[in-house]
């Protein structure tokens, strides 16, 4: 076979084989010699958070929704702290901390329900202290 390099070399529009002529291993699928359709483009990744939620079966929310709650919870803690040291025991911080208490669920992150965990027994031991005072 030669092998000559002054032909140009053009765009491939198909073979005019047909497919009674070609190998029977390659013949082509498709029926009445309609051309197979192009492949589509790829789709995109989904989201980390989003795969992270379907592993944990959880909302994709559920996390930071809990991460919200234990930064309030930190807050109302601060703010009986101040009221305790100003020789107050306010009645609606102890709402706030039994309110934001029974919204607790766990999030399938084990680090963060730990430290859920821990703010939940500090706010419980709170609570304790709070009704004491209170006399309820």
């Amino acid at each position: 076979m030669k092998i000559d390099g002054a032909r140009p070399v053009g765009a491939t529009g198909g073979s005019a084989r047909s497919a009674a002529h070609a190998a029977p291993g390659f013949a082509p699928a498709v029926q009445g010699g309609e051309r197979a359709a192009a492949a589509s483009a790829p789709s995109p990744a989904p989201s980390l958070e989003a795969v992270l939620a379907l592993q944990g079966g959880l909302a994709p929310d559920a996390r930071s929704k809990q991460a919200r709650r234990g930064k309030r919870m930190l807050d109302a803690l601060d703010r009986v702290r101040a009221a305790l040291l100003g020789g107050a025991a306010p009645a609606t911080l102890r709402e706030e901390l039994r309110a934001l208490s029974r919204d607790a669920e766990r999030t399938g992150d084990e680090g963060l329900d730990a430290v859920l965990r821990e703010i939940d027994t500090r706010a419980a031991v709170e609570l304790a202290k709070l009704d004491r005072a209170a006399g309820v």
